[in-house]
């Protein structure tokens, strides 16, 4: 008795033929859906790319083919920095201090993880923010702000 096994590592290689009609089929595929629904083609590419990706995890014929093609290649790597961005900024929305007072700081500095000398630095330090000038700028954020030494001779904002 004689046995053989025919065994190779990594994944098969398409032959050129199967890649021509994997691409036609798809291809038809998205362009049959942008003709029905109206969606653009990017988005259609692009909700394939994000379902193939969740649901298949990449290891397959459908990511070759992105990774392949040039033009899906870069629709993937925009969405990608696109959703870094957004989630970039909802954790920095998440995480934002907007309007912090005199009071925030003071509150902010007794915790543990700063030094005494810290802590006193801050508290005699002096807070100020400027009535806005007639620039569009500080009309929309507001006056400059600032923090200087209390034995610091301060012109900013004439008070």
């Amino acid at each position: 008795m004689k046995f053989e096994y025919n065994f190779s590592f990594g994944k098969k290689k398409k032959t050129a033929t199967q890649w021509a009609v994997f691409s036609v089929i798809l291809v038809s595929l998205v362009s049959g859906l942008h003709q029905c629904t109206g969606i653009s083609k990017k988005n259609l590419w692009n909700l394939i790319d994000q379902i193939q990706r969740e649901k298949l995890k990449g290891e397959n014929s459908l990511n070759d083919f992105i990774i392949q093609t040039p033009e899906l290649l870069k629709h993937r790597i925009h969405n990608d920095v696109d959703n870094a961005i957004q989630r970039y900024e909802i954790e920095e929305r998440r995480l934002y201090k907007h309007r912090m007072t005199n009071f925030d700081v003071l509150k902010e500095i007794e915790k543990p993880q700063y030094t005494e000398s810290q802590r006193t630095i801050v508290k005699d330090a002096i807070y100020y923010q400027c009535p806005p000038d007639s620039s569009v700028a500080q009309s929309l954020l507001g006056g400059a702000q600032g923090i200087h030494a209390s034995w610091y001779d301060s012109k900013e904002c004439n008070y």
